[in-house]
């Protein structure tokens, strides 16, 4: 039953107000670019904090194998030299890996333009035009919220 109602739901349609659409599409925007904003400064913040660790944790392992390396050479035997390939590898690639925060402004940009154009006074959403205008649920919210979320202060 409830997959019916769901299913009904999803094929029906709305009137609204195109001022008042035009109104919450804008607040929408606005708390869009302020979470998206936090999310840049935290994932910088974080970014370097990371990026500081793997240069940590570089330097010690290029100290290692730089001991290691010079051991090996100093204990290197005539037939281990003819066998030696013509290059040695000091520095392994380093890299650190974080999802970046992307911004959506632009989906608001033109869902606000279609209603700023539109002539009539109220306008006809579907359901899934409802869910992303009004509702604020577009179809990447879920990764945004879920990315924000790493970077934003607690």
């Amino acid at each position: 039953m409830a997959q019916m109602v769901r299913r009904d739901q999803e094929n029906r349609t709305v009137e609204v107000n195109r001022e008042k659409l035009l109104e919450t599409l804008n607040l929408n925007k606005s708390k869009h670019i302020k979470d998206y904003l936090e999310a840049k400064e935290g994932y910088r913040t974080v970014l370097l904090e990371k990026v500081e660790a793997a240069f940590a944790d570089a330097r010690s392992s290029l100290e290692q194998k730089h001991l290691r390396v010079k051991r090996q050479i100093s204990e290197m035997t005539d037939a281990e030299i003819e066998k030696q390939r013509d290059n040695i590898t000091i520095v392994d690639s380093i890299s650190v890996e974080m999802r970046v925060p992307r911004c959506y402004d632009k989906e608001y940009d033109a869902a606000i333009d279609m209603a700023k154009w539109d002539v009539r006074e109220t306008l006809e959403l579907t359901h899934a035009e409802f869910t992303c205008f009004v509702r604020d649920q577009w179809d990447w919210t879920s990764e945004f919220t879920a990315i924000s979320a790493m970077y934003l202060k607690g």
